[in-house]
């Protein structure tokens, strides 16, 4: 299974529709969720079945501003839980011997004197349905400096009201491979700025039901902001079953005299999920390392997994 969320920035443009056509044939998610569509509930029924799916949840844009919208297919056992203008929070059951667990589409504020009010909303999300839990989205906040380049640092007191959200419903993150970067202003001059407010972060016991689990930044071609593509299963990978590192993972030599190897992993560990318990949040952690090296060695000395 997987989920694509995009914030999209309006889908009245061709263009963005073609792109969303393409990435849903690529990579062929099992839930789509959208922000800032600016479009309305019939618009984005059309644009449901132009694009393969045939079950679609919208809350309506106010004006020329917002708009909300979770796709998916009838063979997906989905029932909507609540929304709002910046969340839909679906249950999912998957198969008749697993529990339901729960997803969440999340749409951060983007005015910082209100982003207080998404964490609130964050902490109440978490009371609902108290299950196994993913919630993916646009959050409008960095958790580090790390994730801001350019312009101005970012306010300690922000990114702390994040960090102490996602610490109060314990949530991790989920990592990432790809861009560490998924939104830019896109100025070619001083003011150019890119950060990291796009993520899919998750439970513990989330984790432990679906124990496989990948996040990809995708290229943004027709918005600002990046597709984030969450690839989750039940069963682990074989290259997961003799540990973390994976059965079919070997370090070469080569990679270890070349200096970039040391950034690779410092970037991958640094970038991964951080979970209670502290045994969960090392085999994410050794995971994205094997993936990141797996994946730069191939590129630079033609090895492959």
């Amino acid at each position: 299974m997987s989920l694509l969320s995009w914030n999209c920035r309006g889908l009245g443009q061709p263009r963005k529709v073609r792109d969303l056509h393409h990435m849903v044939k690529e990579r062929r998610p099992t839930f789509v969720f959208l922000m800032e569509t600016i479009s309305s509930k019939q618009y984005m029924e059309d644009i449901c079945k132009k694009i393969g799916f045939d079950r679609v949840f919208v809350v309506d844009p106010i004006g020329r501003s917002g708009g909300l919208a979770f796709l998916w297919n009838s063979e997906s056992t989905v029932e909507v839980f609540n929304y709002s203008r910046r969340h839909i929070n679906i249950v999912v059951k998957d198969g008749d011997n697993n529990p339901w667990w729960k997803l969440t589409g999340f749409y951060g504020n983007s005015v910082c004197a209100r982003r207080a009010d998404s964490w609130e909303l964050l902490k109440f999300l978490s009371t609902c349905h108290p299950v196994p839990w993913l919630c993916a989205g646009d959050f409008n906040e960095v958790v580090t400096q790390e994730e801001k380049e350019g312009s101005n640092l970012r306010k300690e007191s922000q990114m702390t009201g994040f960090r102490e959200a996602l610490e109060a419903c314990r949530l991790g993150d989920l990592g990432f491979s790809g861009s560490p970067f998924t939104w830019s202003n896109r100025r070619s001059d001083g003011t150019f700025t890119k950060e990291r407010l796009d993520r899919a972060v998750a439970n513990q016991e989330w984790c432990s039901l679906f124990p496989s689990s990948t996040v990809d930044v995708l290229a943004a071609r027709t918005s600002d902001h990046s597709p984030v593509l969450v690839s989750f299963s039940a069963h682990p990978r074989r290259s997961q079953n003799r540990g973390p590192t994976g059965s079919g993972f070997k370090l070469e030599a080569s990679w270890l005299n070349d200096t970039e190897s040391g950034e690779i992993i410092r970037s991958a560990w640094h970038n991964s999920p951080s979970l209670d318990p502290p045994s969960v949040g090392i085999q994410q952690r050794l995971e994205a390392c094997r993936r990141a090296l797996l994946d730069w060695g191939g590129h630079k000395f033609g090895k492959e997994e």
